[in-house]
């Protein structure tokens, strides 16, 4: 059976970077607020068709905007953070990318204008292009590379979950009846531009071409603005304009599985389906730190 895009997708999870986020950018339907800083260490939600899905956030208080969309759960308890409790730092290089599959070849196309090469494209017509030849290929584009913020108090924060988890599962069923595994954020990987392709192939392996171009700049802050060309019958997304160049596009996702009970909260994926992620973890290998990237 073919899988599908996120599905494929999946695969550029690991260790080192944590969950792939398919949709990296905020859902429209939350708060404003939770839209101009998207995924955020706290976060506790589900995973549904290879997206996190945001239901409250557990260090923010109740009476915060972030938590006025559905609410927070009964008798709830906000693990307050400070800022040093959470590292913040430049991670992904400007022109990062990120795949899976065997990369065969990757070229870059600089313009008529360029006279310096950039270390990535960045004037109107530069490209970049990369072959693959396997079976099965995703690739993260990530031209201006992305921010990392991990938690550090992230045993105080587990036992924190554990003790409230009853809570937590009646409130998310109330909100999504079809409540799988809740997952809890301790880190990101967030930026303000990134490209998303996904491709495969029923039968052997075979060559494909995906070719990432400069088609313009935004109006507002004259950041260049990407497109996929001569992708074929790759499955191709990339980031919106982005008008206050925040980064709240959220690539990599580091946390935990909270178990239902108190008992436990640690959730093994070895080589198994992840609970509620909707993918499987086959590349993944996590045992009692398992159920955590962080």
């Amino acid at each position: 059976m073919r899988k599908s895009p996120s599905e494929l997708y999946h695969r550029l999870t690991s260790r080192q970077h944590g969950m792939a986020q398919f949709t990296p950018e905020p859902n429209e339907n939350l708060d404003i607020e939770y839209q101009k800083i998207g995924v955020s260490i706290g976060d506790v939600g589900i995973w549904h068709e290879g997206s996190f899905e945001v239901l409250f956030n557990a260090c923010w208080p109740a009476t915060h905007s972030i938590n006025g969309v559905h609410g927070v759960p009964a008798d709830f308890a906000p693990f307050l953070l400070h800022n040093h409790d959470i590292s913040r730092r430049a991670y992904h290089s400007p022109g990062s990318i990120i795949a899976n599959g065997k990369v065969s070849e990757l070229t870059f196309d600089l313009g008529a204008s360029s006279v310096v090469t950039p270390l990535f494209p960045t004037t109107l017509g530069s490209s970049f292009t990369i072959k693959f030849h396997s079976k099965e290929a995703a690739v993260l584009v990530l031209p201006e590379g992305a921010s990392r913020q991990n938690l550090l108090p992230v045993e105080n924060f587990r036992a924190h979950a554990r003790r409230y988890s009853p809570q937590w599962y009646k409130f998310a069923r109330d909100c999504l009846p079809s409540t799988g595994s809740l997952f809890v954020v301790t880190g990101c990987d967030k930026t303000t531009s990134w490209g998303i392709a996904t491709a495969s192939t029923m039968s052997g392996s075979v060559g494909f071409s995906l070719k990432f171009t400069v088609v313009g700049f935004a109006e507002t802050t004259l950041a260049p603005k990407y497109q996929w060309k001569d992708f074929g019958a790759a499955t191709i997304r990339t980031s919106g304009e982005n008008p206050l160049s925040t980064e709240n596009q959220c690539i990599f996702v580091r946390g935990f599985f909270c178990a239902e009970k108190d008992t436990c909260s640690y959730i093994h994926c070895e080589q198994n389906s992840c609970p509620g992620s909707g993918f499987s973890a086959a590349e993944t290998r996590w045992s009692r730190s398992a159920g955590t990237l962080d």
